[in-house]
């Protein structure tokens, strides 16, 4: 009698660039569950000097784990060691980078792309602030011929990664997540309002202060418009509030995923102002949890939501005003919101998320090893 044995394949994953809250949150999910897969065993985890991915420690003993020193300014750092010194990463095994910019290295190498700001612009804003994004598209450029694989969460964001590198086409996969394991475990589902008809909006706009998160548009609304809300919660500390004139603004500082919760199990609505994203993670934890959505009128929120957000124009106060008081009148009348059509092309966990993104940086290992 023969015996079929397979073989787990050995895989690196490499995340130095990992360190903002949401994305750390995405990878506290996705590593163990990358980690637990039975086709695979990960050979080294490469993490980030800072965050709290900083302090990962791998379920597997065999499994090396190195933090990454940077000892220069985070972008110079960045530059080399996507460059001239990307030559540590080298290797025969596929190689994972979940930091979106591709590496310099010898090897199989996928790369998984959240940063929307890699996208080529209408036209490239060289202010002080910007320019680290101008310096990664160049490097993005300079070393995606290196890269067997790209994966990203959504059909806008490939097609719109196509368009700009049109060189990728063919290459991109498209896997999206789901909530953040504190959340996708937490039995919260929200099926009605909390509050009594006729009461001002609860709402929440979960993001880190980023130019392209938007709040810059509170600071633009009239606090005698007539806004029917109650209480807005702002995950920014509060130096930060961008809109001291309107009381109903508040900010609470970054929320605990227990914290969050418990936001929201209370307010009504999610609203949410970001002009720019690859995914929308705060979208579809809202529609996990079963809560109404405000958004842009945008096509990575149109994506995701479908017709069963209340959208506005992100630029415009009036359009906001106008959606908020849409909400308020429907909630008044006794209206909810069903995502399940919305939420069936979302993976039920992690692992499945894990096997997806395996299989594409596994199937690599076939392919003529790409070298600078």
């Amino acid at each position: 009698m023969t015996v079929a044995v397979f073989s787990r394949i050995p895989v690196r994953i490499h995340l130095t660039n990992v360190a903002g809250a949401g994305a750390s949150q995405l990878l506290q999910s996705l590593l163990p569950a990358l980690e637990r897969d039975p086709s695979v065993v990960v050979e080294r985890i490469e993490l980030p000097d800072r965050g709290k991915l900083a302090a990962y420690r791998s379920s597997n003993a065999s499994t090396v784990t190195e933090v990454y020193r940077r000892r220069l300014p985070n972008a110079l750092s960045r530059m080399l060691e996507c460059t001239w010194l990307a030559s540590r990463f080298d290797g025969n095994s596929p190689l994972l980078v979940l930091g979106d910019l591709p590496l310099r290295c010898r090897g199989p190498q996928t790369v998984f792309l959240q940063q929307s700001n890699l996208l080529k612009p209408v036209r490239t804003d060289w202010r002080p602030g910007r320019l680290k994004y101008a310096l990664g598209r160049a490097i993005f450029r300079w070393n995606l011929g290196l890269v067997h694989s790209f994966i990203v969460q959504t059909d806008v964001m490939r097609d719109a990664l196509e368009r700009s590198y049109p060189g990728v086409a063919g290459r991109v996969h498209v896997i999206a997540q789901p909530v953040p394991s504190w959340l996708l475990h937490s039995g919260l589902k929200r099926r009605a309002r909390v509050h009594p008809t006729g009461q001002g909006l609860n709402l929440i706009y979960p993001a880190a202060g980023y130019p392209h998160k938007n709040h810059a548009l509170l600071s633009r609304l009239d606090p005698q418009a007539g806004w029917p809300v109650e209480r807005l919660t702002l995950t920014l500390d509060a130096p930060a509030h961008p809109a001291p004139q309107l009381s109903w603004v508040h900010c609470s500082g970054f929320l605990s995923p227990q914290a969050m919760i418990e936001a929201y199990s209370q307010v009504d609505a999610l609203l949410f102002l970001s002009r720019d994203e690859s995914y929308g993670f705060p979208l579809v934890e809202a529609m996990f949890v079963g809560l109404p959505i405000v958004c842009p009128d945008l096509p990575y929120a149109r994506t995701l939501c479908g017709d069963r957000a209340i959208y506005f124009d992100p630029e415009q106060p009036e359009s906001l005003r106008q959606a908020l008081r849409t909400l308020q009148s429907r909630l008044d009348e006794g209206w909810w919101p069903d995502w399940r059509d919305r939420l069936a092309g979302v993976p039920p966990d992690w692992e499945t998320v894990a096997r997806r993104m395996l299989a594409v940086a596994c199937d690599n290992r076939g392919n003529a090893p790409m070298t600078p």
